[in-house]
């Protein structure tokens, strides 16, 4: 591309990256980027899915407590009222490791997106190296190309060549 080729007149050195080895790592960066943002938006799918079962758990129980409290008000056999407490019982452990899971969820999202805003600054990092050696090469060049003119124009002071001279 015309960046790098601007940017090959830069010496290389050995502490100095090479502008290629700099751009691939940009390219790699932003691939680990864009897979920690897909694992960010699949983590957040699932909390989003683990959070509506647990609302679904949540008005289940609501609803089997309503029942029950009329079941129990029309007066049940005691086998009748020990298996609407057995039931209950299963439903509030079943709220409750639904509960767990959210929580889980919920600190791998944040994970994730700690991890996804590192990746973003590691990217936007590496592309104001790769633009600050852009600028450098470019203003290399500059001074380059001026030199060039000063020593045209200099040249050009002394007179016109004669053809033994050329």
């Amino acid at each position: 591309t015309t960046t790098d080729r601007m940017l090959s007149h830069e010496p290389r050195t050995p502490k100095r990256m090479h502008n290629s080895e700099l751009a691939m790592l940009i390219e790699l960066a932003v691939t680990s980027r864009d897979v920690a943002a897909a694992r960010r938006a699949q983590l957040a799918t699932g909390l989003a899915q683990a959070q509506a079962q647990l609302q679904l758990l949540q008005g289940y129980a609501r609803d089997y407590q309503r029942r029950a409290q009329t079941t129990l008000t029309q007066g049940v056999d005691v086998a009748a009222q020990n298996n609407l407490r057995a039931f209950t019982a299963k439903l509030q452990q079943a709220i409750e490791a639904q509960r767990l899971e959210v929580q889980r969820r919920t600190a791998a999202l944040a994970a994730a997106e700690d991890e996804l805003r590192q990746m973003h600054m590691r990217v936007k990092s590496m592309q104001a190296l790769a633009e600050r050696r852009l600028a450098h090469a470019r203003r290399h060049l500059a001074r380059l190309e001026q030199k060039t003119n000063d020593e045209l124009a200099q040249c050009g002071r002394e007179g016109p060549l004669a053809p033994s001279e050329w």
